[in-house]
């Protein structure tokens, strides 16, 4: 019974481990801005990027001007939304998306919508957009 609860206790204590180690990049992100239009500032974490063959993953930040009521009723300021970028397609999923309190992904995170990545549809990269510089800098690098 003892060695049961050790083992347990271990692998809790390694699941945990785990789940920081995955986090700490988004918690430590270095933020390269993408696009500032009308006091919105788009930006993207580089050392987020992770490639998988002709797709790239990333987080971006976005910061608004003023509060802005979100999707529960409640006021958020900034989202960190988490994107795959199909770099051959031009398409891209949103994949999950947390809104902020205060800006810079600070402060109570109000709502967080996630997405089964299989479940998802992928859209069109609107040129002009922010997405489409975002694209221009992960397809285009050896990121």
């Amino acid at each position: 019974m003892l060695s049961r609860d050790v083992a347990r206790r271990w692998l809790l204590g390694r699941l945990v481990l785990c789940l920081c180690l995955v986090a700490a990049p988004v918690a430590q992100a270095q933020w390269a801005e993408i696009e500032k239009d009308d006091d919105i500032v788009h930006s993207w974490d580089k050392d987020s990027v992770r490639r998988v063959h002709v797709s790239r993953y990333v987080w971006t930040l976005t910061d608004l001007p003023k509060a802005v009521k979100g999707p529960t009723g409640e006021n958020y300021q900034s989202t960190m939304t988490r994107w795959r970028v199909h770099c051959k397609t031009d398409m891209f999923v949103r994949l999950s998306v947390s809104y902020f309190e205060k800006p810079q992904g600070k402060g109570r995170e109000v709502n967080a919508e996630d997405v089964q990545e299989w479940r998802t549809r992928e859209a069109p990269i609107r040129p002009g957009s922010y997405l489409a510089l975002l694209k221009k800098e992960l397809c285009d690098s050896n990121t």
